[in-house]
């Protein structure tokens, strides 16, 4: 049976000459991985990451893969495509989203989020802040937001979650002079914390502490990859 869905593009892999192996997180399934025969020599097609796109695809009783036939974009992301800082927050961000995500599991709460973010960044230019405040969002959409105890803490305890002014007894925390950029990135609405002046310094950093406390909450949570370009553009 033909199936038709929408879906954000997460990553790409190549398979053959003419073909690609495709991730895709949909609205009606979650996170699914496709065989787009073909792919490669279709004309206009950029499988970008973050792409909004509409797809068609049949399930294959032969193979895990199922076999995607038909694919077009939603909207075009020209300013994201164009700008190298905005391509590498959506390296960024779709690699983190393979990290979070699990196969099947639909939740179209987040790809709501997801969608109306994309087309915010492809039109945006206030990014400076931007991945420290979706880091919390995610954390909040995906159910592991740490507990605020105190909105300027002395501590960030990694493993439960929480923010305080008490020492933790778990050794694994992080004490800085900056952790409460992280308290307002949960709490401050999104214009309000992107318009806040955090200098460079401490804004790589903020995005690093996130990561940390990811890899206590995200279940095979890897290294990002992608993380050296983001240090490199917010420098």
């Amino acid at each position: 049976m033909k199936i038709t869905d929408k879906a954000i593009i997460l990553s790409r892999l190549s398979y053959s000459e003419s073909s690609l192996i495709v991730n895709l997180f949909t609205l009606e399934s979650g996170l699914q991985t496709f065989l787009f025969q073909g792919a490669k020599k279709k004309k206009g097609l950029i499988l970008f990451p973050l792409e909004l796109v509409e797809i068609a695809y049949y399930k294959r009783n032969d193979s895990s893969l199922m076999k995607l036939t038909e694919m077009q974009a939603l909207e075009p992301l020209h300013h994201l495509l164009d700008n190298p800082l905005k391509s590498s927050i959506a390296f960024f961000i779709s690699e983190l989203l393979m990290n979070c995500l699990r196969d099947n599991h639909q939740d179209k709460r987040l790809f709501q989020f997801l969608s109306e973010e994309i087309h915010w960044l492809n039109l945006s230019e206030e990014l400076s802040n931007y991945l420290v405040w979706f880091l919390a969002q995610i954390s909040k959409l995906e159910g592991f937001q740490p507990e605020i105890q105190n909105q300027n803490p002395r501590y960030f305890e990694l493993q439960e979650g929480k923010f305080t002014n008490e020492l933790p007894f778990l050794p694994s925390y992080l004490e800085e002079s900056w952790l409460h950029w992280l308290t307002d990135s949960l709490r401050l609405e999104k214009t309000d914390f992107l318009s806040v002046s955090i200098p460079k310094e401490e804004r790589v950093k903020l995005i690093d502490a996130w990561l940390e406390y990811y890899r206590f909450h995200v279940s095979g949570m890897r290294k990002m990859k992608s993380l050296e370009v983001i240090r490199t553009v917010f420098s």
